[in-house]
């Protein structure tokens, strides 16, 4: 029984500790996510290689960084199965909440869409 306790206070003590240096718990940073889909520019082919190194993945990153984001991911597979070109890319940002991230893709008159990434819950 008082290595039970033992424990437990343990595990409070440090927790807590962790906890008041950020390392555990909510952060008082925002981080902002945001899935984006983005018209692909007149006159550069969309394809796997422009995607990844070429003039797509470099207006990709003038997109994200235009509004203070950058680029986590950009969905590759998906944006050349698409018909209507379109890309489809995962920003972040340490500035602004999702939400305020979200609002200023939509600014741009480039930005199909963009939706603050969540978590989704299935109800069972």
């Amino acid at each position: 029984m008082k290595t039970l306790k033992l424990i437990i206070i343990t595990v409070c003590i440090i927790s807590t500790a962790l906890s008041a240096f950020g390392a555990v718990g909510k952060s008082s940073a925002k981080r902002g996510e945001v899935i984006a889909v983005l018209k692909t520019p007149a006159g550069i082919a969309l394809t796997e290689e422009s995607l990844k190194n070429g003039a797509i993945r470099k207006y990709i990153e003038i997109t994200a960084e235009a509004v203070g984001a950058e680029v986590a991911n950009v969905f590759d597979s998906l944006s050349l199965m698409n018909r209507e070109g379109n890309i489809f890319v995962f920003m972040v940002s340490d500035k602004m909440s999702s939400e305020e991230l979200a609002s200023a893709l939509k600014a741009d008159p480039n930005v199909v869409s963009a939706s603050p990434n969540r978590e989704v819950h299935l109800i069972r």
